[in-house]
């Protein structure tokens, strides 16, 4: 079987670009764009951060990396959008202290609805201990991310919606 490369392109434009080398041809590369794993081109996120400034700053890195983004202060309105329908939500980002209902409490009714249930929830938040992180991962978040958020981990995040696609 082939080793895959992950990279990303030096233009932004361009976006992620995944390497496939064969074992026929040892040495040559085949590029594959991330967007002909997934049926849809852009994937929508929503993003759930209770500080103004911080939500406008990750709503526009994640635009950056070419993601369409509804973005809420709280968790009831992170559940009220996603029961709308309308934004057809691919991927949640959330922080985990949030007014109103937790980022904690949103997982727990995200992970617990049957529809929502195949929608991946990262969790995220300055507080980096232990115990958090674990409880969020056993609950089913499919992953923590460390505030402040890099780009790089954004334009990965395309990665969780795919795992769950194929599984």
């Amino acid at each position: 079987m082939g080793e895959v490369v992950v990279s990303s392109s030096s233009e932004e434009e361009e976006g992620m670009v995944v390497e496939f080398e064969t074992e026929k041809d040892i040495g040559s590369s085949e590029v594959v764009r991330w967007e002909e794993f997934l049926p849809r081109m852009v994937l929508s996120v929503l993003l759930v951060e209770a500080d103004d400034s911080t939500r406008q700053i990750i709503a526009a890195l994640l635009r950056k990396c070419s993601y369409r983004v509804a973005a809420v202060p709280d968790g009831l309105m992170a559940w009220e959008t996603l029961k709308d329908g309308h934004h057809n939500i691919d991927l949640i980002l959330t922080e985990v202290e949030l007014p109103s209902i937790s980022g904690y409490a949103l997982l727990t009714l995200v992970m617990e609805h049957d529809v929502y249930k195949n929608i991946p929830v990262i969790m995220m938040s300055s507080h980096d201990s232990i115990s958090m992180v674990l409880n969020c991962l056993l609950k089913g978040a499919a992953d923590f991310l460390i505030k402040p958020v890099r780009k790089n981990e954004l334009r990965n995040l395309w990665q969780h919606v795919w795992k769950r696609q194929t599984v």
